[in-house]
């Protein structure tokens, strides 16, 4: 029997849940695994509040002082859930300077300090575990390590946050405008009171960064993904959406193009019959493409107590059974992306403009698309006795740099009263 000495810093609402979980399954881990997993210290800064908890474990400490978890020699795995990128970083360096393994959910931590820590990492022969840090309960990390490791990955689209999934479900099955949805989430518990970190796509992009440098083998940096949110989003968009057979996500991609990489974050229009476009409310998926096997889908819970912390345990299990076994360190550090232009990659738009109800509105709009090589697909007009009316022009494949110039254009036009919306579609998913 392998036993396991683990140091938990931070006892929030996933480190709770990983205490609940050791708390309920140790045993059963003990027989399937082979491996004792035993809670020795819990840092938290209010020690009071998990007493009922900390009980539940025999001869545990309970502290507030950090200091007290990592480098000390009675433990073998820290589990950083501090969050941020301050604190959370020096935990990090020093438990792996002192040869502790590390397990974290710590995504924006990896995306923007992931160089000096993975060396730190393999400088001192001792590894760190992150599947928490991507899409919760869902176990991508070790599907692109493991499971997919014979294969060539092609393309990798993550719809990896619940809150603005919750919002842009809401804002469809409900009619609720972008504001309303919103709420309703910060009151579900889904938003922060502060929600820009994800409704401006941030966290998307950390997670993206990560999951696409792993199955690609290339590094992705966080300043080379093309980041939008959707707080441009209205009910209009929604419904011109529906009634296009489309249905709006914020989609999170990494793909091969020409020998570079694309990689970005904003809204898109995927069409209702593919099973991506099936994801709601909360949940969060990965869809992959891969030379041999195909495409796949993997779905599931992407934050919550409980079903991030079961991804913490999952890597707590592996790789407290690796320590000590003198095996071959996994790879984390890899050489820069070379990252394709983003304004020149290529695709159908739906572009909806807010214009004055006059003669020759279209024709302006249809001119200045023209002018910069943007082909009209379709044209649509809501009907309406008043202003303004609202225009939606779906193109035929373009180049995002030719959607630009003519949007500028446009916006500049007296016709135009508000600014326009531009929405990919990805029809080849």
């Amino acid at each position: 029997m392998q036993t396991i000495r683990i140091g938990l810093i931070g006892a929030g609402t996933v480190g709770t849940g990983v205490l609940k979980i050791l708390s309920e399954e140790s045993a059963r881990f003990e027989k399937e695994y082979g491996i004792s997993l035993n809670v020795h210290t819990i840092c938290t800064r209010t020690p009071s509040k998990i007493a009922p908890i900390s009980k539940l474990f025999s001869k545990v400490t309970v502290t507030d002082d950090y200091k007290q978890v990592v480098g000390n020699p009675e433990i073998d795995i820290i589990i950083e859930l501090v969050g941020g990128t301050t604190i959370s970083e020096e935990i990090v360096l020093t438990a792996l300077q002192s040869k502790q393994t590390v397990i974290t959910a710590n995504k924006a931590l990896l995306s923007e300090k992931g160089e000096i820590i993975y060396r730190t990492a393999e400088e001192n022969q001792t590894e760190i575990g992150f599947e928490a840090s991507v899409g919760g309960s869902i176990p991508i990390i070790r599907a692109i390590r493991n499971c997919l490791a014979g294969d060539k990955f092609l393309g990798l689209y993550g719809i990896l946050n619940g809150t603005t999934n919750f919002i842009l479900s809401k804002m469809e099955t409900e009619g609720l405008d972008y504001k309303e949805a919103l709420k309703l989430a910060q009151e579900n518990g889904f938003a922060e009171a502060d929600p820009s970190f994800d409704v401006e796509g941030i966290d998307t992009a950390h997670k993206i960064s990560i999951i696409g440098s792993l199955a690609f083998g290339e590094k992705i940096p966080l300043q080379n993904i093309v980041v939008e949110g959707i707080t441009k989003i209205t009910r209009l968009d929604i419904a011109f959406a529906s009634d296009l057979g489309y249905r709006i996500k914020l989609l999170g991609l990494v793909r091969k193009l020409d020998g570079k990489i694309e990689a970005r974050v904003q809204p898109v229009m995927i069409p209702k019959h593919h099973a991506f476009a099936s994801v709601m409310n909360e949940t969060n998926a990965v869809y992959y493409k891969t030379a041999f096997a195909g495409p796949g889908l993997i779905v599931g819970k992407g934050a919550g107590a409980l079903p991030t912390a079961s991804s913490v345990v999952s890597d707590l299990i592996y790789y407290g059974s690796r320590r000590g076994k003198n095996l071959p360190m996994e790879k984390n550090r890899f050489p820069k992306a070379s990252i394709s232009e983003a304004n020149q990659t290529e695709a159908r738009y739906y572009l909806r403009f807010n214009t004055l109800d006059q003669p020759g509105v279209l024709a302006e709009i249809a001119k200045d698309l023209g002018t910069n090589g943007v082909s009209i697909s379709s044209v649509r007009q809501n009907e309406s006795e008043t202003e303004p009316a609202e225009v939606v022009v779906v193109t035929h494949p373009c180049v995002e740099a030719s959607i630009s110039a003519s949007l500028g254009r446009i916006d500049a036009s007296e016709v135009v009263l508000e600014p326009s919306v531009a929405i990919r579609l990805e029809d080849k998913l």
